[in-house]
């Protein structure tokens, strides 16, 4: 199944061609939706609401643009429903918006119904992902380094599959904390609402959220605190961390394992935490379309993808509404990242497999 799911029908992503007159009309007097695979308030959610503000604007024909949320099973729903033309037809008036989940993808979960071949490619983005924990955990929080003490962990997820779940037990067993897993929540709002009433005590999110959400509702109020954000692997092999967070105070997970045990994490669930973070981090998002849609419509949203990433006023507004810049790539500019895929070690994915599994 890896072979399938990281060939990723790229049909066309590296021919370079001008827009044909056919593929300038193709969305005139039409209306595109975009999918988005969590619910309303999320992460992904408030990101695509930027992206529709200004993506009319540079699509030929100018279309209406609109949101369409479908959450479930870890955001694996709304990717099923597109690449299998289910409520719509491959006819390019349906983009996903999506969440990728690099774990989904990394083990062929069987929840996954498609692979990443039955799409073609728009674009993706590149984002960073935060933990954050109530102060009142047992036996108390004062400092990030104290998640090592903890004794009753309430993750709050979306599915056992998940990068989001996935990620956050694995960090949990780095530390050698006890946890309980709650899944099934369809969005960042959902799980912070838990955090808020106590039924949670730790989860996660991406940038927007953290903004939007985490720091007014629950750092602000006192209720929690920021953990650690994930790292990546750097240029020299080793763990690195976002220098905007970092100037914030935010460490990365290795630096705060570093100072409640004094000693730098290791170990086949390190290894495997740090490697599909970097590959999560480096394609967070990504705009696709079914794999049978015109060719006139995959190349006039690939363009105005090029349009919109380069617009002052998308890029303000896109770091006023995450706190981030948005980092857009290509699907010419993927490849590099699907050969590490392809090359993955069997270790770190029965790690992975285990780690769903509750091994």
């Amino acid at each position: 199944m890896g072979g399938r799911l990281l060939t990723l029908a790229l049909t066309g992503a590296l021919a370079a061609s001008a827009a044909s007159p056919a593929s300038a009309q193709f969305y005139k007097d039409k209306t595109l939706s975009l999918l988005i695979n969590y619910g309303i308030g999320g992460n992904a959610d408030t990101e695509a609401r930027v992206y529709q503000r200004y993506l009319p604007k540079y699509i030929a024909g100018h279309p209406s643009v609109i949101i369409q949320n479908a959450p479930g099973a870890g955001g694996l729903k709304a990717m099923n429903m597109l690449g299998l033309d289910i409520g719509s037809r491959a006819d390019g008036l349906t983009a996903g918006y999506f969440t990728i989940s690099a774990t989904a993808i990394m083990v062929g979960d069987p929840a996954l119904k498609v692979t990443l071949d039955d799409f073609a490619i728009v674009s993706g983005a590149r984002g960073w992902n935060v933990v954050y924990a109530r102060k009142d955990m047992p036996p108390g929080l004062t400092k990030p380094a104290d998640i090592a003490k903890a004794t009753k962990v309430f993750i709050g997820g979306y599915s056992r599959a998940s990068s989001h779940d996935t990620r956050l037990r694995l960090a949990m067993e780095v530390f050698g904390v006890p946890y309980t897993a709650v899944v099934g929540f369809p969005g960042t709002a959902d799980v912070n609402k838990a955090m808020l009433q106590n039924e949670i005590n730790l989860s996660g999110s991406s940038l927007p959220g953290y903004q939007t959400q985490v720091i007014p509702n629950i750092v602000k109020p006192g209720i929690g605190l920021v953990l650690f954000h994930y790292p990546i692997i750097g240029s020299d092999g080793r763990p690195a961390g976002n220098p905007s967070l970092e100037a914030q105070g935010i460490r990365t997970l290795d630096k705060v394992y570093e100072e409640a045990f004094g000693k730098p994490p290791s170990g086949p669930k390190f290894e495997a935490l740090l490697l599909m973070n970097d590959i999560g981090t480096q394609l967070q998002r990504a705009i696709l379309l079914p794999r049978n849609t015109p060719e006139d419509a995959v190349r006039a949203l690939r363009e105005a993808m090029r349009g919109v990433a380069n617009d002052e006023g998308f890029r303000a507004d896109y770091e006023k509404v995450t706190g981030e810049k948005p980092d857009i790539v290509f699907a010419n500019e993927l490849e590099p990242l699907f050969e590490r895929l392809r090359k993955m070690d069997p270790k770190i994915n029965q790690v992975l497999k285990d780690s769903i599994d509750g091994k």
